[in-house]
Order: C-alpha cells, then structure tokens, then sequence
C-alpha cells in the first residue's frame, strides 16, 4: 500500500472518530487478517459510527481470503457498499459470515462462504440459526456480482436469509449455490413487507433444504402476526410445499420477480426450486429457465402464487421432478377470501395466471401433475406456448384445479401434448390442431444467451413460424424471446421461449482435389492468354 492510500485512510479514520456522524466516508481494508488495524472487521466497526453512508473498499486485497476466526462481520444502523475487489470471506464453519441490523447493505463483487449459523447450547440470541453466509433484517439488501456459497443454517435460509418490511432484496448477476438450510430455503429465504424482491441475471443451484415446511409457517405467523399463512395457497399443494431448496421469496404487498435468471439443481420436500409468492401483489418470473430441480414430495420446480398475478413468460421450465405429484410448475393467483393473505383480507379477489411463450418439458412425477399445474379464482391463459413431453399417472402435460374458480383456462397459439382430466381448456384452432403433435425440439443447451433453452428443430417442428406477426401478442406485447433475441425472426414467431426463425441454407461451396485445382488454373491461364491476344490483335 503506497503512503497516499495510508494517508486517506488515516484521515478517513481521524473523521470518523472525531467527527462522529459528521458525515460519509471511505474505509480502506489493507489486509486479510481477521482482525485489527487495516481488517475487514476493524473498517465495518469505524463505519458503524457513520450516520451516513460510508463506502469500504478492499480492493487492495484482490483476489486474497479474509478467514474468519472470531466470529461473525457484523454492522448496525449504517448504510454502506462492501466494494469487494473479488476477495472471498470464509468464516471456515465456525459462525455465520455477515449479520447486518437496520443498515442498508451492498456487497459487490465478494465471495461469502464457510458460513454456519446454529443456535449455541443456551439457545442464543434470536435468529441465530439464521441466514448461514448472511442475515439481514431491517435494512435493504444488495448484491451485484457476488457468489454465496457453501454455507449452512440450522434455520430456513442456508446462504441468504432476509427480513424487512420496506426493505427489499435485489440480487443481480450473482450466484447463489451449494449452500444448505433447514425448513426453508436453501439458497435464500426472504420476506418483506411491503418492498419488492427481486433476482436477475443470477444462478441459483444446487441448494438444498433438510427438513420440512411445517417449522416455516409457524414462522411466518409470528413474523407476521397473520392467522392465515397457514392457509395461503401453497398449502394446497402438501406439507411440505413452501421448504424450497432453492430459494423462498415472499414479499405481502410488494411484487416478486426472477428474470434472465436460473435456478437448477435444487432440493427439497417440496418446491424444489422455487418459492414465490406475493399474497397483495403480483410475482413475475421471466427469460429464466428451472431446470433439474428435485421435491422428495411436491413441486418439482416450484410454485408461483401471487393475489393479482403471476407470470411466467419466455421461461423454460424442464427436467424438474417430484417424488409424489406436481414435478414441474405450479401457479396460483387470486383468492376466496382469507386464502392468500391474512385474517384482514377484503374478500374475493380475481387474479390473473399467464403462462406465456415458454416451453415446459421432460418433467415428471409419479402422481399428478407432471409439467404445468394451475389454480385460479380468475382469468387464466396459456398463450404461444409448448406443454409436452412431460410425464406423470395422471395429466402429464396440463392439470387445471376444476375446484377453483371456473376451473378453465384459455389457450391460444399453443401446443398441449395430452390435455388435462379435469377443468376446462378452450383452445383457438391453432391450439386444436397442434394437440399431440411432436413439437420436435432439441436438449436443453446453451442456444444463446445467459439461460439453457431447449431449440426447435429445423426442418420439421410444428412451432416454427405457427403465430403470424401481430397475433397473439407477437412482435407486439411480446418483442424478444428468452434470449433477448426479436421476435418474430421469420414469417412469423415460434412457440415457445425460443425464436428459431427459418434459416437460410447456405449455397455450398465446391471443393476441388489438387487435379482440379491444377487443370482450374491451366483453364483461367488460356483464358487469360486469349484476352491479351485479343485486347493486343484489336
């Protein structure tokens, strides 16, 4: 560290110490040592005395590992960005790795890993099995290029847990993997009040959850003081349902989204890879493909509940699978009453559940249900997209809850391999004449983009070109597939996430052997030869 960074620090710290809350300022990390002067831990402790915000850069350790060796980072009642400089913080499996308390936090570009937080042999403080690489309660959270990895709780969020009323969560081009919670949320377990939660262009796999959903709702009943979490839609879908491998995301009266992200690889007894719900507001999960995600009993890939709407458009969902029913995709919206949301609800209200241009295949269970499930006490559609070629005893494709509102869904520019047993599905002639077909696609691959996508096959699918520009939201409401490339990108756009478009067969080249080469270029010679006879005779 050159003499004019040690300059700034210390006046950063003389600041900070005589000054009080005088004001922001910036907090130089110049080691890795777990404590002391120059440490992570001695520069969150200056910051802590900042009423405003404060910035803490450890870019002078790039690339090094602070281990972690007398417990948790911790800060409190602050606002400030860890600027990480690509530095991994390893708290070696002997705390939690970061708590932070009504502070605004922003990590960027960190690696939190090591982390596990268990409550102590006199219980500890509460939410101490909480949130193995990090808890956060009371303050907004953000990360932006950070991966958390590797951590355990032995409470619901293994890598991430998040607790605030207008505090949000928004995670972005970041990767949540490997990390292992008990009774909910494996990678991430999040709940506000009344802020958004949001994931985009992140990975979130192989997270796991070790135990089931029935400790989750008796804590959100306290958390939230609310009789009827007990009863929100998830319940439907078996006791285990809301334990989400994955990640859990319930904001009440803001909006949840996941987008250009993907969540893969994730288990759990239910909700294997994903939990979103928002009981007064909408969730949206888009551009992003579940896939591979496993539910010992329900909800292969998970569920998307919302009171207004939910969802799912340009999405792939594929591979997810459940050891009883539902191995693909659930969705919910609306309510009858106190069903979503707590004792205090209104009454009825009529939700809207949109599955659009995605591709949902190769999904199974052993039960009912193997793609898509859905539920509604209002308008439900299914629009240009593929459901088929998944399995289960029962509705391998489609399942439509006839018990639910008018139990029907409309389908336009879609192709349904096996319809549902129940409900009422109203198709367009498109729809209709496309039911059973061989949509004709390719494994799920990397096609472009930051997501896996499963491509349809040229010459032959029937998805290719099947929506005419304009009609059903084609190069209108809907511009570009998961990939972010336009639509429509032929005649017209394909069904599904993905947009092939027709494809313009090259004119091939011909290829000579070194005979035809030779008696090529004693050819152009004598023609050469004769236009200089004739432009010299002339």
């Amino acid at each position: 560290m050159n003499k004019y960074s040690k300059t700034a620090l210390a006046a950063a710290i003389c600041t900070a110490l005589s000054a009080g809350h005088a004001g922001a300022a910036t907090f130089n990390v110049t080691n890795s040592n777990d404590a002391g002067a120059g440490s992570l831990r001695e520069a969150l402790s200056l910051a802590n005395g900042n009423a405003e915000s404060d910035i803490i850069d450890l870019s002078s350790i790039s690339g090094q590992t602070i281990t972690l060796t007398t417990g948790q980072l911790a800060t409190y009642d602050d606002e400030i960005t860890l600027q990480g400089g690509g530095v991994t913080i390893d708290a070696a499996g002997n705390s939690r790795v970061l708590f932070s308390s009504n502070t605004n936090l922003r990590l960027e570009n960190l690696t939190i890993t090591g982390g596990y937080a268990v409550p102590t042999l006199t219980r500890g403080p509460i939410g101490s099995d909480l949130g193995g690489g990090i808890y956060s309660k009371y303050g907004a959270l953000s990360l932006e290029n950070t991966t958390v990895t590797g951590n355990t709780s032995a409470g619901p969020g293994g890598g991430i847990y998040h607790l605030g009323y207008s505090e949000g969560l928004d995670i972005s081009s970041s990767t949540i993997s490997g990390n292992t919670g008990n009774a909910a949320g494996g990678g991430i377990a999040a709940y506000v009040g009344t802020a958004n939660i949001t994931i985009s262009d992140s990975i979130v796999s192989g997270n796991e959850v070790e135990a089931g959903g029935i400790q989750l709702r008796e804590r959100l009943d306290r958390t939230f003081d609310g009789e009827g979490w007990g009863r929100q839609r998830g319940g439907v879908i078996g006791p285990g349902a809301t334990t989400a491998g994955g990640l859990i995301m319930l904001s009440y009266y803001g909006d949840v989204i996941v987008e250009r992200s993907t969540i893969s690889g994730n288990s759990a007894d239910g909700s294997g890879g994903l939990f979103a719900i928002a009981p007064y507001g909408g969730v949206t999960v888009s551009q992003s493909t579940l896939s591979g995600n496993q539910a010992t009993e329900y909800a292969g890939a998970g569920v998307v509940a919302a009171k207004y709407e939910a969802l799912v458009s340009n999405s792939t969902i594929s591979g997810n699978t459940a050891g009883n029913a539902l191995g693909g995709l659930s969705v919910y919206s609306g309510n009858a009453g106190t069903t979503m949301g707590r004792g205090d609800d209104p009454g009825p209200i009529s939700g809207t559940t949109r599955i659009e241009f995605s591709t949902i295949t190769g999904n199974s269970a052993p039960g009912a249900s193997g793609g898509l499930y859905m539920s509604n006490y209002g308008i439900q559609s299914v629009n240009g997209s593929v459901i088929s070629g998944n399995s289960a005893a029962t509705d391998p494709d489609l399942a439509i809850d006839a018990g639910i509102g008018s139990g029907s869904v409309d389908m336009t520019f879609s192709l349904v391999g096996i319809d549902p047993s129940t409900g009422t599905l109203n198709k367009d002639a498109t729809s209709t004449s496309l039911t059973g077909q061989n949509p004709q696609i390719g494994p799920l691959a990397f096609n472009g983009g930051p997501t896996q996508t499963h491509l349809p096959a040229i010459p032959g699918s029937p998805l290719i070109d099947a929506i005419g520009s304009g009609l059903g939201d084609c190069g209108t409401a809907v511009t570009v597939d998961q990939r972010g490339e336009p639509r429509p990108a032929g005649f017209g756009c394909d069904i599904g996430s993905v947009e092939r478009g027709q494809i313009v067969e090259a004119v091939p080249v011909p290829i000579f052997d070194r005979l035809g080469l030779l008696l090529m270029a004693g050819l152009l010679g004598i023609a050469g030869l004769f236009g200089v006879r004739r432009s010299t005779g002339g």
